[in-house]
């Protein structure tokens, strides 16, 4: 099988690797390996093997063996993209081994699936501050504690009539559809967990414990203002979200909308003083080990560096896909566009990022007299080819 598939790889004239990591029940961390190339058939996506990557997960180490995959596959010289699981050692900026693959195959543009790079986003943008990640840790607990018990849940839908979500950190709308659910039942959530406290002897010791923290935990300041903090940064995200997950939509409208999501979380740092405020008129002023000193004026550093740090990571996530404006050359919906005004921008968006590969002066003549072919309109790049 694989010597059919390398047959087939030497008569591909490009390639896309793509890489996934998992651990299986023996807690081996496993690597898998898959091309994606056209051939005669059309599209192929080739599984070619696992490999053991539990000693070493650094990103020099990861690409180093991906190298030595297509070296060997005989392919290394055709690929131009890559494409990886988005697990932070492996689509962090410059030290990731997308980064590392570019210093030896500069082509090989770095593509992720849009909707997944948001909860990337958020993730890296709260691990990198502490009390971020505090925040969205208590979250997630409060829709755990939940789910793993029914009476607990019957509970929440006798008082707060609207379930939490149920817990799957790694999705972005999980964080989103949390923080606006407790946000909007905040009140009765608290009737919840001063319910159990009140009626402590029908519920186990854990379920009460855990209720008397949760009821200091939602009225508290630091809870309180990430919470209010992130529910307005999702009334924006959540709008984007949807439009990527769209198949129907081209490049380059998703990516203004990325722009002006990052337009719009700049924004928020102008409103850090109305959040504040809000948060200490419901709750109360800051209190414990953290309200010494110039208080204010450190929630507003840690709000502004939050904030910096969710616009790095999308800048960061989406670089490559800016070079892509090239597919709009194929976008069957445009081609009685372009048959009066040629894309000529796309053109050159191709040429910067592929121009070894092509003939310019006769790929633009090919699709000019392919725009202006009838039976072709709105047919899909597969359907043409």
């Amino acid at each position: 099988m694989t010597d059919s598939m390398k047959e087939e790889l030497r008569k591909a004239s490009f390639v896309a690797v793509m890489l996934d990591e998992t651990t299986d029940i023996s807690n081996v961390a496993q690597m898998s390996y898959v091309l994606r190339y056209v051939t005669d058939d059309g599209i192929k996506e080739r599984f070619f093997k696992y490999e053991d990557m539990t000693e070493d997960k650094r990103a020099e180490a990861i690409a180093t063996r991906l190298l030595e995959f297509l070296r060997e596959s005989g392919c290394i010289d055709k690929v131009v993209a890559q494409c990886y699981d988005g697990a932070a050692v492996m689509a962090s900026g410059l030290n990731g081994v997308q980064a590392k693959v570019k210093e030896t195959i500069p082509q090989a543009l770095f593509i992720h699936c849009y909707a997944p790079i948001l909860n990337l986003v958020l993730s890296n943008g709260a691990s990198k501050i502490r009390e971020c990640k505090v925040f969205f840790s208590h979250l997630s607990g409060l829709a755990t504690f939940f789910s793993r018990s029914a009476k607990r849940t019957k509970l929440l839908d006798d008082i707060c009539q609207h379930r939490l979500p149920r817990a799957a950190p790694t999705r972005w709308c999980f964080h989103s559809r949390l923080v606006c659910t407790v946000a909007d039942t905040t009140r009765e959530l608290r009737e919840v967990f001063e319910h159990i406290v009140d009626h402590h002897t029908e519920f186990d010791d854990e379920t009460v414990h855990c209720s008397d923290g949760y009821i200091t935990l939602l009225t508290s300041f630091d809870f309180s203002f990430w919470l209010k903090t992130f529910h307005a940064i999702f009334s924006y995200s959540d709008v984007v979200f949807e439009i990527l997950q769209n198949k129907g939509f081209d490049m380059q409208f998703c990516l203004a909308r990325v722009d002006q999501l990052q337009r719009q979380i700049e924004q928020e740092k102008g409103n850090f003083d109305s959040v504040y405020d809000e948060t200490q008129a419901l709750v109360g002023p800051p209190r414990g080990r953290g309200a010494q000193g110039d208080v204010r004026a450190r929630y507003r550093e840690l709000h502004c560096s939050v904030i910096d740090s969710l616009l790095t990571q999308i800048s960061n996530r989406f670089s490559d896909h800016k070079k892509l404006e090239f597919l709009a050359l194929l976008d069957p919906q445009q081609f009685g566009h372009y048959c009066n005004y040629f894309p000529t921008a796309a053109l050159n968006s191709l040429m910067e990022s592929y121009g070894g590969y092509f003939d310019q002066p006769r790929l633009h003549t090919e699709l000019a007299v392919m725009y202006g072919m009838s039976d072709i309109l709105g047919k899909s790049p597969a359907d043409i080819h």
